[in-house]
């Protein structure tokens, strides 16, 4: 049964981090429909039958912080999502009661996360999406020792925010965090308009890369293999592109139109950085305007580089950023907006 209404919870109760029981949904479902009203995006949260469902499954890992009488105040989890890798999780779904939030709930839930979950799931790594539009979960996410790799620009919508009153006046971007737990020696075919930003993110000791600049042609003989998944909540389409062959133009052309014709704000290509002639693949988004995000580690088990374009132009000043890391991948992205406007400026009749 959907939950459609809010439950009180008594302010002040002590809490136990814990994992997941299945008498702990709906009180999870309780809490996101307390926060956010029916606005969160994800229905699967307002279910409690689905929340079960999905954590018996193994799709979804739930942690809890649990008062004595079983209200649930806080919530945190890994998560199969958008990536290819069935091994790579995402981080997140956190979400505490507001007079809890100066508890350390979730930063307990992350801890636990860190310490407990990750050696029970036992995935090749974690990726996170942290909101820009304040820095505490990337604060959250970096005392676990994850790292900042990409910055998807103007992700989400302000409304998704709206009832926490955070001062989301525009879109939101989204910081890429990423950690390690299966490291392995990857190859990876740098893009050579990239080679800087590859450069500063892959020379952290977490990653043992050899970089290698891509120069050869597309070839002629294979046949692009890709999924494209829409959000239309968000206004995103996200495509995943495992190989992409002389067809990549064509399949551009037909992503872009279906976007055009639902009224998407947000088009990303992840291109797999394990094909030799990745260089000359990101030429071609280049050229039809699409601008760097960055490098996400292990996005189809090798690396991906994240190609964006915003129907918009984004508002860079309103992209909160905590670490010095993240503030060099920021002005890495900015600058190729910049000329990815000054191409289309140039290109354009």
């Amino acid at each position: 049964m959907k939950i459609n209404h809010e439950i009180p919870v008594e302010a002040g109760q002590k809490f136990q981090v814990d994992a997941f029981k299945e008498v702990d949904a709906p009180g999870i479902a309780n809490l996101f429909y307390t926060v956010y009203g029916a606005d969160y995006p994800f229905e699967t949260y307002y279910i409690p039958e689905k929340i079960i469902a999905e954590n018996r499954c193994g799709n979804l890992h739930s942690v809890v912080a649990r008062t004595p009488g079983g209200d649930i105040i806080a919530h945190g989890a890994i998560f199969r999502s958008s990536a290819p890798c069935p091994n790579l999780y995402e981080l997140g779904q956190y979400i505490v009661l507001k007079p809890y939030r100066d508890s350390f709930a979730a930063y307990k839930i992350n801890q636990y996360i860190a310490e407990t979950l990750v050696k029970a799931v036992n995935p090749e790594g974690l990726f996170g999406e942290a909101v820009c539009n304040h820095t505490t979960t990337q604060k959250a996410a970096a005392l676990i020792g994850m790292k900042d790799m990409a910055l998807e620009v103007a992700l989400m919508p302000s409304e998704t925010y709206r009832k926490e009153k955070n001062g989301a006046e525009d879109r939101v971007s989204c910081l890429i965090q990423f950690m390690s737990c299966h490291d392995k020696p990857l190859t990876v075919f740098v893009p050579p308009a990239y080679r800087e930003e590859a450069e500063f993110v892959f020379a952290d000791p977490d990653f043992r890369r050899t970089l290698l600049d891509s120069v050869v042609p597309l070839p002629p003989d294979v046949t692009s293999n890709y999924t494209t998944t829409s959000f239309p909540f968000a206004g995103v389409v996200r495509t995943n592109v495992a190989t992409a062959g002389r067809d990549i133009s064509a399949i551009i052309d037909e992503v872009e139109c279906e976007a055009a014709a639902n009224g998407m704000e947000v088009l990303q290509f992840f291109l797999n950085l394990a094909m030799p002639w990745s260089g000359k693949l990101v030429d071609i988004f280049r050229d039809r305007g699409y601008f760097s995000g960055g490098y996400i580690p292990r996005w189809f088990d090798t690396d991906a580089i994240l190609m964006q374009k915003n129907r918009t132009a984004p508002n860079f000043e309103n992209i909160a950023l905590y670490s010095s890391r993240a503030k060099s991948i920021k002005a890495f992205v900015q600058s190729d907006w910049t000329q990815s406007e000054k191409r289309r400026g140039i290109t354009s009749p």
